[in-house]
């Protein structure tokens, strides 16, 4: 491998790359979810509602009207589940993308959101059982693709940064160690 191959690889995403993505892929979701309220239930808290679900709803059965309607706890509770997830998963985008540098939309728009559209549906039942029961799968998993998409783009769009996993370790440590400075048989950079 030539010094410029092994330079290239040594750069990744900054994590707030990936926090950023999150939290734009967040809005992204959640502008479709409202869309969706809108236009089925005419109510922007039917889908908000729905996800908090997740702590709320546990063993009780709500009818459309209660889930559709306006409720301050609900409100909070899936406002925090929303930007902590979407913080969360934007964070395991940007330590993803570098496996796939050149196709941030493959992994971002396409891979993760079919993984966790895959997770979602295999453990919904158990997470969030009202959810469940009500939720539209196509208007699900184009949430989750225009979240994938969006986080994808932004984290991209940062510029990579070195790291430094190819260098000693007491390089890496910070240690003062004469002669360890330049790595595996790589001149020195100027």
């Amino acid at each position: 491998m030539g010094s410029r191959e092994r330079a290239r690889r040594l750069r990744v995403y900054p994590v707030s790359a990936g926090l950023k993505g999150g939290l734009a892929g967040s809005v992204a979701m959640a502008a479709l979810a409202i869309l969706y309220g809108l236009i089925f239930y005419r109510s922007i808290w039917y889908p908000i509602n729905l996800l908090a679900g997740a702590v709320y709803g546990q063993g009780t059965t709500f009818s459309t009207e209660v889930i559709a309607a306006f409720h301050v706890t609900p409100f909070v509770i899936a406002t925090v589940i929303h930007l902590i997830t979407s913080a969360l998963v934007g964070l395991l985008y940007g330590v993803m993308l570098p496996m796939f540098p050149r196709r941030p939309i493959l992994l971002g728009g396409i891979i993760a959101p079919v993984m966790w559209t895959g997770l979602i549906y295999a453990t919904l039942d158990v997470v969030n059982p009202v959810m469940n029961e009500r939720i539209d799968w196509r208007w699900f998993i184009a949430s989750q693709f225009a979240f994938g998409i969006v986080a994808g783009l932004v984290v991209a769009r940062h510029t990579p940064v070195r790291t430094l996993q190819y260098m000693p370790f007491a390089v890496r440590a910070g240690l003062e160690a004469g002669g360890l400075e330049h790595g595996h048989g790589e001149g020195p950079t100027r």
